[in-house]
């Protein structure tokens, strides 16, 4: 576990909406593996190796928003079906991980950044997740880097 600094970017991808039981239920990797279908139509990509989920709650009721996206050099011709978004600087603590207990990484991760002092930042993105490209999600077992953003005076 570590503190990172991640700038800020401009990225295209695809955007699902739903509750953590349809997550849990496996309609994120769906999404996701549908998204990878798609992916190669992003042009300007600047790290192709590297797929970014972003994790966005919306409101009390559990419905949150999960972007899977490239980052991109500038934002042009968005392909059907995929939105842009332009994502500020965070500082994050980040863990890498590899498993099917990511909820228990991902609550190691919190309990680590309380017992070091570290406060979460309570923007709108809640979570930062990287995938390597290659990753499978209808298949290989979750392999990932998770960041939590952290409020740095």
């Amino acid at each position: 576990m570590q503190i990172v600094q991640k700038h800020a970017f401009n990225a295209i991808g695809g955007k699902w909406t739903g509750t953590f039981e349809q997550a849990a239920r496996g309609e994120i990797r769906k999404f996701f593996h549908a998204f990878k279908q798609k992916m190669g139509k992003i042009r300007h990509v600047l790290h192709p190796d590297v797929i970014i989920g972003l994790s966005y709650h919306t409101d009390e009721d559990g419905v949150f928003s999960f972007y899977l996206v490239q980052e991109v050099a500038y934002i042009e011709a968005v392909p059907e079906g995929m939105t842009s978004l332009t994502v500020p600087a965070y500082t994050f603590a980040a863990a890498k991980y590899k498993g099917s207990a990511v909820q228990e990484a991902y609550a190691d991760l919190y309990k680590w950044i309380k017992q070091n002092g570290y406060t979460v930042y309570q923007g709108q993105l809640e979570h930062r997740e990287d995938y390597p490209a290659s990753y499978q999600p209808l298949s290989d077992e979750p392999n990932l880097t998770i960041h939590i953003p952290l409020y740095v005076e």
